[in-house]
């Protein structure tokens, strides 16, 4: 019944005949392989693949990954060549790496960082993964029962704590709803058949309700409503709720739900005039997902209603394109052969491509904490002044905002003003929420700041701003690449020796357009002086005439001391920056005397540059000396 089931559906949708041939293969292969192979729920291992398969349907999923699914956990009892030579490297590849995502198990639920990593890294290198992956802990979750109850929890508090929130970042929000239900249906029993059996006692009631709304919007004049229907709220939607709002659940007024497909975007608004006209719109419950979605792509205008002078209702109105997209999420935007299909994919991917790159470097504990927070933990949104959106954790501050706009606003942030008023760098943001970001130059960023910013992003930003603007501490290196001394070019050279080496003296450490004198060393080089310089004024017969070069064809070196202070290196960089030298590398050290030798390679084109780079750097609080090499 199962197997008839899941081809009469698969024969319904839109795949080729060639396709269609080979997920039959599939069924087969699989049936005489995993037939016999049971579960613990009774079942066999064959009818909890095609399970997968079929919920893989529902999100428009590819041949490929519905062919995974169906032959998954086969590698287990036959040779991964054999698989290979049936259905190609492509679908093995998909099998192995969704197998290689082990269970996030550790003691008193605490997340295993690497297994985490693991997660994350499969949902960027092939989304495809952690599909097969969200459905085979749904299928998995309906017979969780037969485990030990210390397992059914910790898997249970897994899927609340990582896949369901992943499944809507990922804009699989079908999934993620049945997950949330399920998990906490095991966490909270009692709890979950309180709020089904107020659900189905006031079933008939809400059901009438809706039904007499869906007549009055189908009589709005011109309005190409496409399809209309009552939404129905999910179970964890409402205990969060109730919890979070501290009321009731007989006091839980807001459970009418409609969902409005019309045929375009401006129909979208459209719709939404006729709703604010004919009912009275609740303050503050706006939002338009069209103008500025969600971090995942999803798109959709909600609002909430007052009707009949007391019943709530929200409303989500759609075209078919976003109603595609908020259903299936990712599956949505995924073309045959694994190849993107559009932007979106993009999008709804590139929060975990940050993630890790901000991490790369984390401690476990540091990447633990800061991926549950950015991408498992609620969201807020709040507005720029030009009404660009910003997603951030629920908690986030004023400093979190400031580094989502951008980083030096960040570095620079003195506060801010929110919908008008004066806020402090650490005040807490509201969803909903318009910010101006106020900055001062004079302001740097400060060690305590990490102590209070909720998202990695200002937590990496903060880091990196008081290493550059605070001192680095004892060699520390801001450089892109080692450069050897052969490298570096020549400020000098002698016009009768042309190709003789010129080398800058110690004892004098002439800079550009000062006059010079030269004297031959023993070791045959020429040592460049200051004309003054006490060394060579009684060695005047020995002076040879050397000039500065006029233009530069590679890199040169110099060296600036200071009295140490915090924020010296960013002074000279922000000095080296006006005269617009390309900085190569940078690099600090503590020489003793509380000075702090700062070194820099840069690319001049003429003489006059470094002479104005020298005038200027003198300038900077705290110089001491300059010299190049």
């Amino acid at each position: 019944m199962l197997e008839k089931t899941f081809l009469d559906k698969l024969e319904s949708n839109s795949y080729s005949k060639k396709d269609l041939s080979k997920v039959k293969e599939a069924i087969e292969y699989s049936k005489q392989l995993l037939s016999s192979k049971k579960r613990l729920a009774g079942d066999s291992v064959f009818d909890h693949n095609l399970r997968m398969a079929n919920l893989l349907i529902d999100n428009g999923a590819d041949p490929e990954i519905i062919i995974a699914a169906i032959i998954y956990k086969i590698p287990d009892f036959v040779s991964e060549k054999e698989v290979q030579e049936k259905f190609g490297k492509e679908i093995i590849n998909l099998i192995k790496s969704a197998k290689d995502i082990t269970q996030l198990k550790t003691r008193n639920m605490k997340l295993n960082a690497e297994n985490l990593r693991k997660v994350l890294l499969a949902t960027v290198n092939d989304v495809r993964v952690i599909l097969i992956k969200l459905v085979d802990k749904l299928d998995n979750q309906k017979d969780i029962h037969f485990l030990a109850k210390d397992e059914q929890k910790r898997i249970s508090q897994e899927i609340l704590d990582v896949y369901a929130p992943l499944a809507s970042r990922l804009g699989a929000e079908k999934i993620k709803a049945d997950l949330e239900d399920l998990a906490f249906k095991t966490i909270n029993p009692k709890k979950y058949q309180e709020i089904v059996g107020f659900l189905e006692r006031s079933r008939e009631d809400r059901v009438d309700d809706v039904k007499q709304i869906i007549k009055q919007i189908k009589s709005f004049k011109d309005v190409n409503i496409i399809k209309i229907k009552g939404r129905p709220k999910h179970i964890y939607s409402i205990y969060k709720k109730i919890t979070k709002r501290g009321v009731k659940l007989n006091e839980q007024y807001d459970l009418l739900g409609i969902r409005a497909i019309v045929s375009n975007e401006k129909e979208c608004y459209h719709l939404l005039g006729w709703l604010h006209e004919k009912f009275e719109p609740i303050d503050g419950k706006l939002k338009d997902y069209i103008a500025n979605p969600k971090p995942n792509g999803y798109q959709s205008i909600h609002t909430s209603l007052i009707v009949d002078g007391k019943k709530k209702l929200e409303v989500q109105i759609r075209t078919p394109e976003m109603d595609e997209n908020a259903e299936e999420g990712v599956a949505a935007h995924w073309g045959y052969k694994g190849q993107k299909a559009d932007r979106q994919l993009d999008t709804k991917l590139a929060w975990v491509k940050n993630i890790l790159e901000l991490h790369k470097d984390s401690s476990a504990r540091e990447f633990i904490e800061d991926v549950k927070l950015d991408v498992f933990a609620d969201q807020i949104y709040c507005y720029t002044p030009k009404g660009d959106i910003k997603y951030m954790p629920l908690g986030s501050t004023i400093l979190d905002f400031a580094y989502m706009v951008h980083e030096q606003i960040g570095n620079h942030c003195v506060g801010a003003r929110v919908n008008g008023n004066f806020a402090s760098l650490r005040s807490e943001l509201n969803k909903g929420d318009v910010v101006e970001i106020l900055t001062s130059k004079k302001q740097i960023p400060r060690r305590n700041w990490i102590k209070f910013v909720k998202t990695s992003r200002a937590k990496s930003k903060v880091k990196k701003g008081i290493r550059l603007y605070q001192g680095l501490p004892a060699i520390r290196t801001y450089t892109l690449r080692k450069i050897t001394k052969e490298e570096y070019d020549s400020l000098t050279y002698a016009p009768e020796y042309k190709n003789a080496s010129c080398t800058l003296a110690k004892c004098c450490r002439p800079v550009p357009k000062e006059n010079l004198a030269g004297i031959i060393t023993k070791r045959r080089m020429i040592s460049v002086h200051r004309e003054d310089c006490d060394r060579i004024e009684n060695e005047e017969s020995r002076w040879i005439k050397v000039d500065w070069k006029e233009t530069f064809n590679k890199k040169i070196k110099f060296y600036v001391v200071a009295k140490s202070r915090s924020g010296l290196l960013a002074d000279l960089l922000h000095t080296i920056a006006t005269v617009r030298f390309e900085v190569k590398e940078a690099k600090a050290k503590l020489v003793g005397n509380n000075s702090t030798e700062c070194s820099f390679l840069i690319i001049p084109k003429e003489i006059d540059e470094l002479e104005k780079l020298v005038v200027r750097l003198k300038k900077v609080e705290g110089v001491k000396k300059i010299f190049f090499e």
